[in-house]
């Protein structure tokens, strides 16, 4: 493909290629979305709502930030039993669920930060996802909304008497040139586990069965291999 160099970032000869392939997108904004955006700090109690390709390594970047307690929150068994594999340490299927262990494992209190990684972000999701945090909690918005979405339902004074925090971003903020690097680093070293994200790898004129794989949560990431 043609690209501006200011667009490439140069691979260490040891890093496979479709390992780049995932932290050229997935790996990355999710792994920023905990590490940088939430700022996940040592101690913290951290939710992950969608425990896809991006969800799974804001899980990964929870756990890597030294975050004592991490939820994953998904309807899928299949991508709730690999949360555990990638460092959550408690898993629930909906927000609803996860509000009543959250309370429990926090005594009350409510997590440090929440990461909304599901794939289509509606505004009703936001208020719950609010909740689960605690006062002067941060809750990240790392999926993405239709551009016509323009409606959010969530608790005003949940803003302004508890100090809570909504914020968005993209990529994870993070910076390919000087970032990359540092994620290459972690696969080497075994902190951050990509190998594993792929599910399933397909041919390009089976392209059609890796859709149909992802809307039914068969997978964490599919792989295209030309």
């Amino acid at each position: 493909m043609v690209t501006n160099e200011i667009q490439a970032v140069k691979i260490d000869d040891d890093i496979p290629l479709h390992v780049a392939a995932l932290v050229g997108c997935g790996v990355t904004t999710g792994f920023g979305a905990a590490v940088r955006v939430a700022d996940v700090e040592p101690g913290d109690t951290v939710v992950v709502v969608g425990a896809g390709g991006v969800g799974m390594n804001a899980v990964q970047g929870a756990r890597i930030a030294g975050a004592s307690q991490i939820v994953a929150v998904d309807p899928g068994e299949y991508k709730r039993e690999q949360a555990a594999k990638f460092g959550a340490h408690h898993t629930a299927t909906s927000v609803e669920e996860a509000y009543d262990l959250v309370q429990d494992i926090t005594r009350g209190v409510g997590a440090d930060k929440a990461i909304i990684c599901v794939g289509v972000v509606r505004g009703d999701i936001i208020g719950p996802v609010m909740s689960l945090v605690a006062k002067a909690g941060r809750v990240v918005v790392t999926g993405v909304s239709p551009m016509n979405d323009d409606q959010v339902t969530l608790s005003l004074f949940d803003l302004a008497m508890m100090n809570k925090e909504l914020v968005g971003h993209i990529f994870g903020e993070q910076r390919a040139i000087a970032d990359f690097p540092r994620i290459f680093s972690l696969y080497k070293e075994g902190s951050l586990r990509l190998d594993e994200l792929v599910t399933r790898t397909y041919k390009l004129d089976q392209i059609n069965d890796g859709w149909d794989d992802m809307r039914e949560g068969r997978n964490i990431r599919g792989l295209i291999r030309f």
